[in-house]
């Protein structure tokens, strides 16, 4: 027997949208104190949340129907490896960038991060980052 999932998929859509446009005005304000006082630090960190947390939000879904399943939970070590940790590179190093107080490192970590400072790949990053974290916990039945 099919299940009809109309109203899931519009609350999923509805929750989603909402939470975009209050992150739009969240990121709006944020970039409004970051020109007054010429400090991005809280634009970036603003930003990085708020990603993140969408990331994680596109995957509840998964999230949801591994915890109606039976059995332990685990982690799946080769996403978080092989996605997650390249992902929080790149998401954190825009902070790296701006605010390592050793010049050295700040050059050598962020020498491969140049070619995604060009656009808005850094947020594609922390995208993938959430749903990274929120799709790599599964439950193996026992």
């Amino acid at each position: 027997m099919k299940k009809n999932n109309w109203l899931q998929y519009f609350l999923y859509a509805v929750i989603l949208i909402c939470y975009i446009a209050f992150s739009n005005k969240i990121l709006i304000l944020l970039n409004n104190k970051t020109q007054m006082t010429y400090n991005p630090f809280l634009f970036l960190l603003g930003s990085t949340l708020i990603f993140i947390v969408l990331g994680l939000l596109l995957g509840l879904e998964r999230f949801i129907v591994e915890t109606r399943k039976e059995g332990k939970w685990r982690i799946n070590l080769p996403k978080i490896i092989f996605l997650g940790i390249p992902s929080l590179y790149f998401s954190i190093g825009t902070f790296i960038y701006y605010y390592c107080p050793i010049v050295f490192v700040q050059v050598t970590l962020c020498y491969p991060l140049r070619f995604f400072f060009q656009g808005n790949f850094i947020s594609v990053f922390q995208i993938v980052l959430g749903y990274t974290i929120s799709t790599s916990f599964i439950r193996i039945e026992n």
